[in-house]
């Protein structure tokens, strides 16, 4: 009896991949730089995370569910306010196996997984975690309110400066053909942690989101 309890005491503890934290980014772009907030809380293998930004007047956040099985993401849900997408600028989507579901913008039927777009950040993370180095996800773009393909590969590990301190990095990027490329990145001693993001625009442009302080991480 005391086997099975001990068994059952450490799979609860494995489930829970990463841990819980607050973290504040600067998004930089051509228009300036704006602060980001970002809430990741884990309780065992499901995990809710917040983003929200203020940019003038503008509000932008992101809330969404999913959780871990077996070292794949699972999407369960997600509301948005976009205040630079086409109409509607506040929507909520709900994932199950086989559709996509959402009053505001229609329902969407496919084959495979699909995970929404914080979701995919965070299996981007588990794949660097466990040494996955090339492999392909699909990801219902909120912008576009269409699902994309993005095929990923790991780069060369670099360091990224803080105002913390250098950071070791793993380096992923993500192609697609509906959008530019984004590079991820991860930081191993940050419990796997995305710290710094490229996106490459169709303009060329270029658009980083970096972490401005170190990060909470949160012990239940």
């Amino acid at each position: 009896m005391r086997f099975f309890l001990s068994f059952f005491l450490i799979s609860a503890l494995s489930a829970a991949e990463f841990k819980s934290y607050d973290a504040e980014f600067v998004f930089e772009t051509k228009f300036g730089n704006f602060p980001l907030k970002r809430n990741f809380v884990v309780d065992e293998n499901k995990i809710n995370t917040k983003v929200r930004m203020e940019v003038l007047w503008f509000k932008y956040s992101l809330d969404s569910n999913f959780q871990i099985e077996n070292k794949q993401i699972i999407s369960i849900d997600t509301k948005v306010e976009d205040p630079f997408r086409d109409k509607p600028k506040k929507f909520k989507v709900t994932f199950s196996k086989k559709s996509i579901n959402s009053q505001e913008l229609g329902d969407f039927e496919f084959a495979g997984t699909v995970l929404e777009q914080l979701s995919s950040d965070v299996q981007v993370r588990l794949n660097a975690k466990y040494g996955v180095k090339s492999y392909q996800l699909k990801i219902f773009d909120n912008t576009k309110a269409k699902i994309i393909t993005k095929n990923y590969r790991q780069l060369e590990n670099k360091i990224v400066s803080t105002s913390f301190g250098d950071i070791d990095t793993i380096v992923v990027i993500a192609e697609s053909d509906d959008v530019g490329p984004i590079k991820y990145f991860i930081a191993p001693s940050l419990d796997h942690m995305i710290i710094k993001s490229t996106a490459t625009l169709k303009d060329n442009e270029d658009r980083v989101l970096i972490v401005s302080g170190e990060p909470k991480f949160l012990v239940k």
